[in-house]
């Protein structure tokens, strides 16, 4: 049973890393983007692909921890600092990410309405912000650091 938990794990990152991916990839290329039509273009492919992430992270949790429970790997201190690495990314992108990307599609809605209050250098401003590079930075470092975790086992 342990291979079939841990098969469902890799079946849940993979998932993951694509869905997480399609919001990295739009995050990196909306820093460029200044065509408001394509801003909100790149806005709905990210919030599309969240059903996969959220569904992908529970399907990954599952299978690692069933996979830890089966492998009796909980007794041994990479596994506890995989997940508490993996939680705690989760709230720090979480908590970068969000209010960023609120303000985006709010400068998006007002800017679609027509309305003067938002012009191209409203629309630059909040576009300029070095968050997207800050989450990948920190989303990929996590990564790699529990990858090094679940091959190498090191504690």
């Amino acid at each position: 049973m342990y291979n079939w938990w841990v098969f469902i794990h890799i079946v849940g990152v993979v998932g993951f890393v694509l869905s997480h991916g399609t919001s990295a990839g739009m995050a990196l290329r909306l820093r460029h983007e200044r065509n408001p039509d394509r801003i909100r273009v790149l806005l709905q492919i990210s919030s599309s692909s969240l059903g996969i992430f959220y569904i992908s992270t529970l399907v990954l949790l599952v299978g690692g921890i069933a996979a830890g429970i089966q492998g009796h790997w909980f007794d041994f201190g990479w596994i506890w600092a995989a997940l508490a690495t993996f939680v705690v990314t989760m709230i720090l992108m979480y908590v970068i990410a969000s209010p960023y990307y609120r303000r985006i599609r709010k400068v998006m809605t007002i800017e679609e309405t027509g309305s003067s209050a938002v012009g191209p250098d409203e629309i630059q401003a909040v576009l300029a912000s070095p968050r997207p590079m800050l989450l990948t930075v920190i989303g990929s470092a996590a990564l790699l650091f529990i990858i090094y975790l679940m091959v190498l086992k090191p504690f």
